[in-house]
């Protein structure tokens, strides 16, 4: 029997297995996949996550992967208009990464097999083993042969659309909806000046540097645009680059294209309950923003934490215990990042922009100001926040 099984080995499920495992719990780490692989996401990592990696041990030997710091970070609000200053720092890391999934994914793994969490890859969860109301246990499928494990919680960190979230019958609490799609690509070649950003004719374009001296290169647009876009994907992707970045759209070209160009439109903003009698929910199965403010990875890494926080101890003092020490980091998480999911819906849904073009004039000669206005993405700083302190 183990502690814990953890369904979903990405960066909530690897990073909670992880802390676990390192502090003597008996982890079972599953997923369907194996690693390393890909998925998508635009895997931009602001300086609190990054400050996360530093203190588990993990920055140092994913900056050896190639991973480039970005120190810098330019906005273009306007044609007029454009912002340059360092990420906002946090506990002494003041650099974003945007490492490949490829390789995140597979260091977090790897460094939770080494803390001693058993990983089993390419298993298929298919249900929660229930004993008098309280999951006991979790049955999976692969090549393998089916099989079931008993752990005295289940950690559902399988995504989205988390098979342990509808099996455990977790309520939606809220639901806001969906603004936005993104879809990106991979060039190599381009100039390493940071991040890019550019706002304009109703689209976001991004660019910045990842591994292996390739550029991320993404658009967003309203969720309204999807079909559209998806017709033809290729021609408005990089009609929006030649449009609002027309510096960048001189550097894609097919020669440096590598791959093709991928996204989504299911970026739903919701939180859904996350903990109950022998299950817990992390990540995208516990809560998602649109990925505007790019905090998806970040908000991982703070959950994983929390729960490696309070489960040892709660472990080891029985079930009631464990349903305690759950349910108290599902509460302090909803109020921890309240603000930020509000933040996250405002700039998804286009608001502010009319008040904030003012703003950011204001503090066009400021890198302070400008450093903490994408404190603002990070969910380090409101916007009522960030006001005040422009005057």
């Amino acid at each position: 029997m183990y502690d814990v099984i953890v369904v979903g080995a990405r960066c909530a499920g690897a990073a909670t297995a992880l802390l676990l495992a390192r502090q003597g719990v008996r982890v079972l780490l599953t997923d369907r996949t194996a690693f390393p692989s890909d998925t998508i996401s635009t895997h931009l990592l602001h300086p609190t996550g990054v400050a996360r990696l530093r203190a588990w041990g993990l920055l140092d030997p994913l900056l050896a992967t190639g991973c480039p710091p970005i120190d810098t970070i330019s906005f273009q609000a306007a044609d007029d208009l454009v912002l340059r200053a360092a990420p906002y720092p946090c506990d002494g890391a003041a650099v974003s990464l945007a490492p490949r999934r490829t390789v995140l994914d597979a260091l977090l793994v790897e460094a939770a097999v080494a803390a001693g969490a058993e990983l089993r890859e390419g298993v298929s969860f298919q249900r929660v083993v229930w004993e008098d109301g309280r999951a006991v246990g979790a049955a999976f499928g692969g090549r393998g042969g089916a099989f079931t494990e008993r752990a005295a919680l289940i950690i559902g960190a399988d995504g989205r659309h988390s098979a342990v979230a509808r099996q455990v019958e977790a309520k939606t609490v809220r639901d806001v909806g969906t603004f936005g799609c993104q879809f990106y690509g991979y060039w190599h070649g381009l100039p390493n000046v940071g991040t890019q950003i550019f706002i304009g004719g109703g689209q976001a374009v991004l660019a910045y540097p990842t591994h292996d001296e390739h550029h991320l290169v993404l658009v967003g647009w309203p969720h309204a645009r999807f079909a559209e876009v998806k017709q033809d994907l290729d021609r408005h992707f990089l009609a929006a680059v030649g449009t609002t970045a027309p510096a960048v759209a001189e550097q894609l070209t097919d020669a440096t294209h590598t791959g093709s160009i991928t996204g989504s439109g299911d970026l739903g903003n919701y939180i859904r309950e996350s903990a109950g009698p022998g299950w817990a929910l992390v990540g995208d199965a516990a809560t998602a923003k649109d990925p505007v403010t790019a905090q998806g990875i970040g908000d991982a890494f703070a959950q994983a934490q929390s729960l490696a926080d309070r489960l040892p101890t709660a472990l080891a003092a029985g079930p009631q215990a464990v349903d305690a020490a759950t349910a108290a980091h599902a509460a302090d998480r909803n109020r921890a990042t309240s603000a930020a999911f509000e933040t996250t819906l405002t700039f998804a849904m286009g608001g502010n922009s009319g008040a904030l073009l003012p703003l950011l004039r204001a503090i066009e000669h400021r890198p302070e100001l400008i450093s903490m206005f994408y404190g603002i993405y990070a969910g380090q700083f409101t916007m009522a926040e960030f006001a005040t302190a422009v005057g």
